[in-house]
């Protein structure tokens, strides 16, 4: 999957890729931060939960906050501050109805 990733003044990258449309399917960007936002653009009129996640190694994933779960479409934003992260990812966690499409966005904030 190939991610696009801008930066504005050098303290915020964005990372955003194709749409994630099965469970399962993710995005994982290297953070090094503790300041990061998960924004999901969803369509498809689906029951789905998405899960934001961090990890020190891409082997051992961790829950950053519940798990979300998302039955309307429409735009959903979390934002974290003060959990320092080499790599976070958001993934589809599960289907209990409908085809999601998720249209995801990570931005990761760099002080300095």
């Amino acid at each position: 999957m190939a991610v696009t990733i801008s930066r504005g003044t050098n303290l915020v990258e964005h990372h955003q890729t194709t749409p994630l449309t099965a469970v399962d399917l993710s995005v994982e960007v290297h953070a090094d931060s503790s300041e990061f936002t998960f924004a999901a653009v969803v369509t498809g009129g689906a029951n789905f939960t998405l899960a934001l996640e961090c990890s020190f190694d891409s082997t051992s994933w961790f829950t950053i906050d519940s798990s979300k779960t998302i039955n309307t479409n429409g735009e959903y934003v979390y934002f974290y501050d003060g959990k320092p992260a080499a790599k976070v990812r958001m993934r589809i966690a599960s289907i209990s109805s409908g085809t999601p499409t998720v249209m995801p966005h990570i931005a990761v904030v760099y002080e300095g």
